[in-house]
């Protein structure tokens, strides 16, 4: 198992891009993301062992318009806004990235592995 995300606490344009994301959806609830470890549920510990897990940092890199276009497509816009409303954010959006952001970046992201073992019968 496999999950990645940006660190909004640690990056500043994830930040100012995320708080952004808010003011037009403030019931996202993908915000605020921080290093955890991949939640396993219970039932799977009838088949699986946990044979090991880490978490490591990656530098991603984007451009303006390619994190415009990552974070149009996060739930809290593409897929939970009008599309006047993600117009309207992606205008936002890409000027707030002209003032802070040179045309290339890159995004701090958290990187959670998880590897399970079938368990043997």
């Amino acid at each position: 198992m496999l999950y990645m995300a940006w660190l909004p606490y640690e990056d500043p344009i994830a930040g100012q891009s995320e708080e952004l994301v808010l003011k037009y959806n403030p019931n996202w609830t993908g915000c605020g993301e921080k290093r955890h470890y991949i939640d396993i549920p219970n039932v799977y510990q009838t088949y699986f062992e946990m044979e090991q897990r880490d978490i490591f940092d990656v530098a991603v890199p984007f451009t303006r318009d390619s994190w415009n276009g990552r974070m149009k497509a996060c739930r809290g816009i593409g897929a939970s806004l009008s599309e006047q409303e993600v117009t309207a954010f992606e205008q936002e959006h890409q000027q707030r990235l002209a003032d802070i952001a040179p045309e290339k970046f890159q995004i701090l992201h958290y990187v959670a592995v998880t590897v399970l073992r079938k368990k043997s019968n």
